[in-house]
């Protein structure tokens, strides 16, 4: 008799939420409710299509290179926001004019891509997460 075993609770979840925080360490609110940002982790197709696009875009960089600096750091920017984009489902209680993209070009909220980029670097964030977006 053959059982057929589950192992999905070993498995990463799908998705997961950042609870963001401002840069004083306060939970970032706007008009009074909590914002949060839905993403697409590592285990998911668009995680992986996400972080490829990013690398590809580093390796042409890093092959047509020794040029002009200022230029590559524009890119690498660019490419950063891309892939935030790509594996942002939705943020919540922020409706920032311009949206997701926006919000992760703006230089003045530059804290909000780093917890994003940080959360999603960190697979226990989407360990044991029962909720979906």
């Amino acid at each position: 008799m053959n059982k057929t075993q589950d192992f999905s609770s070993f498995f990463l979840a799908e998705t997961s939420v950042v609870e963001l925080d401002l840069p004083n360490g306060e939970p970032m609110l706007y008009q009074g409710s909590p914002v949060r940002v839905y993403v697409h982790g590592p285990a998911t197709a668009r995680f992986t299509k996400a972080n490829e696009a990013m690398q590809k875009e580093a390796a042409k960089r890093v092959m047509a290179a020794i040029g002009n600096k200022g230029k590559k750091e524009a890119e690498d920017k660019d490419a950063d926001a891309k892939f935030l984009v790509a594996i942002t489902e939705r943020i919540e209680n922020f409706p920032y004019p311009g949206g997701i993209d926006a919000i992760y070009r703006e230089p003045k909220l530059k804290y909000v891509a780093d917890q994003v980029r940080t959360f999603v670097g960190d697979a226990g964030n989407f360990f044991g997460v029962g909720e979906k977006p």
